[in-house]
């Protein structure tokens, strides 16, 4: 079969999540989700279920190994629920002609392994009730020897319930995501968090080859992770343009050496103003971050409750890959190498 070329864009997007922790190793190899060529783009949001406060977002320096007073953040007033925190969908779309064609939720936490850990309760946007969902496992860590410090990561496909709303747009929550708190048990701290990653199809949006990878791996100063991407074909002549969505646990605001590279250059995530929102030394920085609709630029995403700068270990967020002149993917390139580590 003959691989599509598309006429403006191309987009590699990765759903990842991964653990920057002391022992280190590859534990599932990533694997598609998703793989189609659309005209239309990606979105992603998300927030932490873990902070230093209640209600109140934490913009503080500490870091989630650093904390010793970690409390359930739960913004929803349900006694149902013991936490829950939400983020805003917004999809720039200059028309309504735009629909829905995928989205995944993935939550991730470190847990004493007694918790319902598959089960969280879902919010979509219109003012109804929770709906309860149970995932699909992507990794479970039995660290019994431990500490308890068991990670996991789920996952569920959630097209239906958002392709069902008269308007996706709007106000997502996620609850009861199982996860310790209070003095942490072990060396690399506590964290928990949740993110939505959406496709939309817009008929007035460029053609592009979108794929979406998942799966866990740990890395440390001496362990790194490559894999690659392929399946696509970039434009013959002219500009080729990527972006990169991502969803991580365990990476620190405070502790720096861990970076994001494409086909070997190392990326960071500056604004339209000039301010680096993502270091090429410290991508993953307990933050969430968006592409913003207005400047093409990342920025700190703040449509979210709480709006924590600090998200205590949980990263997720999506960006524009710079490539000027075509200097990391090539015109005619059917294939990209992605490196993350420590």
């Amino acid at each position: 079969m003959k691989r599509p070329t598309f006429s403006k864009t191309a987009i590699i997007a990765t759903i990842m999540l991964l653990g920057l922790q002391s022992i280190a190793q590859n534990v599932v190899p990533f694997s598609p989700r998703y793989d189609e060529a659309i005209k239309g783009d990606q979105l992603l949001i998300g927030n932490s279920n873990v902070g230093l406060h209640v209600t109140d977002p934490y913009n503080g320096s500490g870091t989630n190994d650093n904390i010793n007073a970690a409390v359930y953040v739960d913004i929803d007033g349900d006694p149902t629920t013991f936490n829950s925190s939400s983020a805003d969908l917004e999809v720039p779309s200059a028309d309504s002609c735009y629909r829905i064609v995928y989205a995944g939720l993935y939550w991730s936490a470190v847990v004493n392994g007694d918790e319902p850990i598959s089960d969280v309760k879902f919010k979509t946007p219109g003012g109804g009730p929770y709906t309860d969902i149970t995932g699909t496992e992507i990794y479970f860590q039995n660290a019994a020897n431990d500490n308890n410090s068991n990670t996991y990561v789920y996952y569920h496909d959630v097209t239906d319930m958002l392709t069902s709303l008269a308007n996706p747009e709007g106000t997502y929550t996620v609850a009861n995501i199982s996860t310790l708190v209070g003095p942490k048990p072990n060396a690399e701290g506590l964290s928990a968090g949740w993110s939505l990653y959406i496709i939309y199809e817009d008929p007035l949006l460029p053609a592009q080859y979108i794929t979406s990878f998942d799966g866990f791996t740990k890395i440390t100063a001496s362990i790194n992770e490559t894999f690659p991407v392929s399946g696509f074909t970039t434009i013959p002549v002219g500009p080729v343009r990527a972006s990169f969505a991502f969803s991580t646990i365990e990476g620190d605001q405070s502790y720096t050496g861990d970076y994001l590279r494409l086909n070997g250059t190392t990326i960071d995530a500056t604004n339209n103003a000039g301010t680096v929102i993502r270091p090429g030394n410290n991508f993953f920085n307990s933050s969430v971050s968006i592409i913003d609709p207005a400047t093409n630029t990342p920025e700190l995403f703040t449509q979210r409750n709480p709006t924590s700068a600090n998200t205590l270990g949980f990263d997720a967020g999506i960006i524009n890959i710079p490539n000027p002149g075509n200097s990391l993917i090539a015109n005619g390139a059917t294939s990209a190498s992605i490196s993350r580590g420590s």
